[in-house]
């Protein structure tokens, strides 16, 4: 069966951790509190498709498991992010994207219909946010067009602001679905499309 390591972080030099070591520690615990290895019980097949060696079965099971929308899916399928198959890659990133919008829109505010606004996480509610070490993780793979539009799509549901810049870098891509996904994630976090220059000294 697969196994999902979690490693203990790694302290910087000075001792204390550094800004993506931290977003590790905390996506690590948000895995511990997720009760995933109940998922392989409850999805035996799905799990040995991703046992196998063979890329469209992995991608068989890696659909599986999206389909069931639940957040135990996640630590299933972002180790196949680093998948040497792009196909398997890409719907690595395309399942996550598909997990965190389905499990944010419940949360949708109906009142306003012209736009979406994702409310805060009520009492019982699964807050996703700890997903930031992943989304980082996927704006460093290369830009195959896809991985990072599904990168931008979750900082807008997840509504973090603290990547407005590499939203901004990301609208120089190539690929025509990666800027707009970016365009769309600026809007929901409220971030303009361009940086404010400081103001220069009298």
């Amino acid at each position: 069966m697969l196994l999902i390591a979690l490693p203990a972080a790694v302290d910087t030099a000075a001792g204390k951790p550094d800004h993506e070591t931290t977003l590790k520690q905390t996506y690590d615990a948000f895995v511990k509190s997720l009760d995933h290895r109940r998922l392989a019980k409850d999805y035996p097949g799905a799990v040995r498709n991703l046992d196998s060696p063979d890329p469209k079965m992995q991608t068989v099971g890696i659909k599986t498991l999206a389909a069931t929308e639940e957040p135990r899916a996640i630590p299933w399928i972002v180790p196949f992010l680093d998948s040497e198959d792009q196909h398997v890659r890409i719907h690595a990133g395309l399942s996550l994207n598909a997990i965190v919008a389905s499990h944010q829109l419940k949360r949708r505010d109906r009142s306003q219909s012209e736009k979406i606004v994702i409310l805060p996480p009520g009492p019982g509610d699964t807050d996703l946010k700890p997903m930031s070490w992943v989304i980082l993780k996927m704006l460093r793979l290369p830009d195959d067009g896809n991985t990072h539009a599904y990168a931008a799509n979750m900082i807008g549901y997840l509504s973090l602001e603290e990547y407005a810049t590499e939203l901004r870098g990301l609208l120089d891509s190539r690929h025509a679905a990666v800027t707009q996904a970016a365009r769309w994630a600026l809007e929901m976090i409220g971030a303009p499309l361009t940086s404010t220059p400081a103001p220069r000294c009298p």
